[in-house]
């Protein structure tokens, strides 16, 4: 099968994030990095905040979340999420913004942690730091 058919498989249909992601291969197992543009027309936006627009944090974990699953899969793993261990939402997300999830994953047994940041940018400015998020995972079969 192949890899996205599995995230996908795996990715809830009422997941909020639905962008597709622009997905950067590493060889080393530990890292991944992916980004996206965050869609101005985006459903989730419609009241979150009428007048004020962001991207909602949930919205940022789960982006860590696919990515995340994603990376696993690449490299043979299948991770189902059994915690959010710490999260530091630091600037907002705007509709339109471009998107870096950037991050690494440690295992122990059948334990994985991801720690990732999540840099925004807007138009031609530089990317802000918008988020930290650790993640907790259970290795599972697929």
């Amino acid at each position: 099968m192949p890899v996205l058919d599995h995230v996908h498989r795996d990715v809830p249909a009422a997941s909020p994030v639905r962008a597709p992601i622009d997905w950067r291969q590493h060889t080393d197992p530990e890292e991944f990095r992916a980004s996206w543009t965050v869609p101005a027309d985006e459903a989730i936006f419609r009241g979150h905040y009428p007048g004020f627009l962001i991207f909602p944090g949930v919205c940022l974990v789960e982006s860590v979340h696919r990515v995340a699953a994603i990376h696993a899969a690449t490299h043979g793993n299948s991770i189902r999420l059994t915690g959010i261990e710490h999260t530091r939402f630091l600037h907002p997300v705007f509709p339109g913004d471009r998107i870096v999830v950037a991050g690494r994953t440690i295992a122990a047994g059948d334990e994985l942690r991801c720690t990732a940041t999540i840099a925004a940018r807007g138009g031609d400015e530089e990317p802000e730091l918008a988020a930290r998020i650790r993640l907790r995972y259970r290795r599972s079969s697929r």
